[in-house]
């Protein structure tokens, strides 16, 4: 379990700054630390279910506040049968007042089916849901298991900019480019190729068989 403390002690290690008097205050870390959270959640946002009711001659599901219709991957029916997204291959789109077939598609927060419900009940809709940045110090951060290294390269790329960015008027030095601000991308870069593998395995995994 990585809490946001430990994070913070991995990026002062990173930074070579755990003397009496450190550079890089707790509140300055805590706050690239939730940055590398929410750029971590772009690619890797988290999966989550909602049970949504649906009454019989729905035809219209409105989504609750929490639901993204957009971020919506699968729905199912009362009785777990997956409901197909329209594909917009052959038939027009579903929308209400036609009897197309069991489709749907997301308009306005709203899943659009291409008939009525026939039954009510309870539906499944699995979506996807942005990460929470920590808000203390103790509670497990939000992220997959094993991608503390990830966020580790995050937080150091926007600690590093935004240090190079405050200290930008200051820089005497002959390089056009402050070294903060190259050690920041070099970060970047490490997140980025993280990211890469994470997925390309998660991929070769899905449909390779044992990755």
């Amino acid at each position: 379990m990585t809490t946001r403390l430990h994070m913070r002690n991995m990026l002062r290690n990173r930074l070579q700054d755990h003397g009496p008097d450190p550079l890089w205050d707790d509140d300055f870390l805590n706050d690239a630390i939730a940055e590398g959270i929410r750029r971590y959640s772009t690619s890797m946002p988290r999966q989550a279910v909602s049970a949504i009711a649906v009454l019989q001659g729905d035809q219209e599901i409105d989504m609750p506040a929490d639901v993204n219709v957009m971020r919506v991957v699968r729905l199912f029916d009362e009785s777990g049968t997956l409901v197909p997204r329209w594909e917009g291959m052959d038939a027009p789109p579903p929308v209400p007042g036609t009897q197309t077939g069991l489709t749907w598609r997301a308009w306005a927060n709203t899943i659009l089916l291409g008939r009525v419900v026939t039954r009510s009940g309870v539906w499944r809709v699995e979506h996807m849901v942005h990460r929470v940045p920590p808000e203390d110090d103790f509670s497990p951060l939000d992220i997959q298991p094993n991608d503390e290294d990830i966020i580790l390269a995050l937080a150091l790329s926007v600690a590093l900019s935004r240090r190079a960015i405050s200290e930008g008027k200051r820089y005497t030095g002959r390089s056009g480019v402050h070294p903060l601000a190259a050690a920041a991308r070099t970060a970047q870069v490490d997140a980025d190729r993280m990211f890469w593998s994470r997925t390309h395995k998660l991929r070769a995994g899905s449909f390779g068989g044992e990755a």
